[in-house]
């Protein structure tokens, strides 16, 4: 999702870049339009649109802009919003589509609705503390911006040469040209400063969410090299830049060493990337299942076995299945990764809606991926409870035993809300047990079958 986002973002910036450059009135349209798709990738998108704001409110106050121009700026912007994404809203309203409207994330991360509320209770950002304190989250950050000291430094340096050249101009009697790229850094800062903040929302420090600030860092490092270019363009005596030039490049090489060669484990859990695990771990894969990751078996057993009308459901978080299988799901949410984030009463709320929709439309199969999602040491959430022995026997006295009894495990070893969300998954089990059947595992997913009698 990011790598999309990014894209848009960098399409949009520099679209909106060029419009401030006296460029034509459409660069404006295509810039609105650019930055509005990033944030349907994910939601972090909303820096550029930020950086844009901010950027524009003050280039009157720095003279750079008329209010006119700033206006009609704003005007063109809007306009390129609304000619992007309006055909969704007339798509999803009109025709009744159940899927969420664009950008009503923003009003649900910030304003929980009532009876409704958000992860832990509350709004996603203050539920994110309360699964990862500010403490506990500081040292992780603080890694990943240790790897990534390179876009770090340029984006730094940057802002530090432009408030120098900004006091020295202001204190030196000699008058210094202006460069027409002077005034840009601004928006890249106001961009960069976003997506270095942003990565902190999250509880979940993935390696794809630093992936922002390097696009931001980049065009704003952007401004050190053309300052470079024009002192090596403009010099006598070359060979001091050339000098400059290639110390400059050999430290961005030793910046970026690690990256490539240096590092074993993961700044989040720490778990080891090395080349040679991950070979002889392909390997074993190859040997049991012809090379192919259980997710794209048992995709490619759905596959085989359905009709193209036929529709699946994946619980949990692998929508790779959705591929392999190219089968859609009946429901507005065909997978999740949130189970174990949601209070116990948010989270039977989305189970009532989920079976609300696999009732009125029945998939031909269910797949259990038993995937561990965040906090990573929770057991799965599963739909057919695995035993020792293999699946619980669908026995109703055999299955009111077991959960009562691994409820009080739960609340003994994790806590009650953990109980209580196994607890809310009771009406899904039933569903699962009453109206399927048990395929095969392939891996740690399981499948099931819709029986021949809930179909008809």
């Amino acid at each position: 999702k990011e790598q999309y986002m990014i894209a848009f973002m960098v399409m949009g910036i520099s679209c909106f870049v060029l419009r401030q450059l006296d460029g034509k009135w459409w660069w404006a349209l295509l810039a609105g339009g650019f930055v509005s798709w990033a944030p349907l990738f994910k939601e972090t998108g909303t820096t550029a649109i930020g950086a844009m704001g901010l950027f524009i409110l003050v280039q009157p106050l720095l003279k750079h802009r008329t209010w006119k121009q700033t206006g009609i700026d704003i005007l063109l912007l809007l306009a390129g919003v609304v000619i992007a994404i309006g055909p969704f809203y007339i798509w999803i309203i009109g025709w009744n589509v159940q899927i969420a409207l664009p950008y009503q994330f923003f009003w649900q991360i910030l304003i929980p609705a009532k009876g409704n509320s958000g992860s832990l209770g509350g709004s996603y950002i203050s539920g994110a503390r309360q699964l990862r304190s500010f403490s506990e989250q500081l040292p992780i950050v603080m890694r990943y911006y240790g790897l990534l000291i390179l876009p770090i430094a340029l984006a730094l340096g940057s802002i530090i040469t432009r408030i120098v050249r900004m006091i020295t101009a202001a204190v030196s009697k000699e008058k210094r040209e202006i460069k027409i790229y002077d005034r840009f850094v601004l928006l890249f800062a106001f961009w960069w400063m976003l997506d270095i903040a942003f990565v902190w929302i999250s509880p979940r420090s993935y390696e794809q969410y630093y992936l922002p600030l390097n696009a931001s860092a980049a065009m704003l490092g952007g401004y050190v090299i053309a300052i470079y270019t024009d002192k090596f363009n403009s010099a006598a005596y070359k060979m001091k830049w050339v000098v400059v030039g290639f110390a400059g490049l050999v430290l961005m090489i030793i910046l970026s060493w690690h990256v490539f060669f240096g590092i074993s484990k993961s700044s989040l859990d720490g778990y080891l990337q090395k080349y040679h695990e991950i070979s002889t771990r392909r390997l074993a894969i190859r040997r049991h299942s012809g090379g192919k990751y259980s997710f794209e078996v048992v995709g490619e057993y759905i596959r085989d076995n359905s009709d193209p009308n036929d529709k699946i459901f994946v619980w949990g978080w692998y929508p790779g299945i959705y591929v392999v299988a190219q089968r859609l799901a009946p429901t507005s949410w065909p997978f999740t990764s949130e189970m174990h984030t949601k209070t116990p009463q948010r989270f039977a709320n989305d189970i009532k809606g989920l079976l609300a929709e696999l009732e009125a439309d029945r998939p031909k199969y269910i797949v259990d991926s038993r995937k561990r999602h965040f906090p990573s040491n929770r057991p799965p959430l599963e739909l057919w409870p695995v035993t020792g022995n293999g699946l619980l026997p669908n026995d109703e006295r055999i299955i009111a035993q077991f959960e009562a009894e691994y409820t009080k495990v739960l609340r003994e070893r994790i806590d009650d809300a953990e109980a209580g969300r196994f607890e809310a998954m009771k009406p899904f089990r039933e569903f699962v047990s009453k109206n399927y059947d048990p395929v095969q595992s392939f891996g740690m997913h399981i499948l099931f079958v819709l029986k021949s009698s809930s179909a008809d």
